[in-house]
């Protein structure tokens, strides 16, 4: 057995599929080539959140649209590894952002909350 071989199986022993996984990281990969925003190490944690979404959210998502056709898997994974990466990204800002100013987190969340639970949307 080949170490891909093993890899594959322990994949597949959790539930990850394998094309699934490595069409997330294929997407971590462009990401880090194309954005040079961050730390390397921000980076590696956003390709590696967006191969994780793809990994276990491609399954529900093929499923939900009805995709059946074998060759846009990778595709769905793929961009889904992307998504996955923005949100990190965006986690990582509002965590350091809350980092520099707690104050800040809780007027944006009820500002949020106001916006939504309010009949005309601005608070009023």
């Amino acid at each position: 057995m080949t170490m891909l071989s093993a890899i594959a199986a322990w994949l597949a022993a959790i539930g990850v599929q394998p094309t699934h996984l490595f069409a997330g990281l294929a997407g971590g990969l462009v990401h880090a080539l194309v954005n040079k925003n961050g730390s390397p190490w921000e980076r590696i944690i956003a390709g590696a959140v967006g191969a994780l979404c793809a990994a276990f959210l491609t399954p529900t998502f093929l499923l939900l649209f009805g995709v059946t056709a074998l060759q846009f898997h990778g595709a769905v994974g793929f961009v889904l590894g992307l998504v996955g990466m923005q949100l990190a990204i965006g986690f990582i800002a509002i965590g350091k952002d809350y980092a520099r100013n707690p104050a800040k987190l809780k007027d944006d969340f009820g500002s949020l909350l106001l916006r939504l639970f309010t009949k005309d949307g601005d608070g009023k």
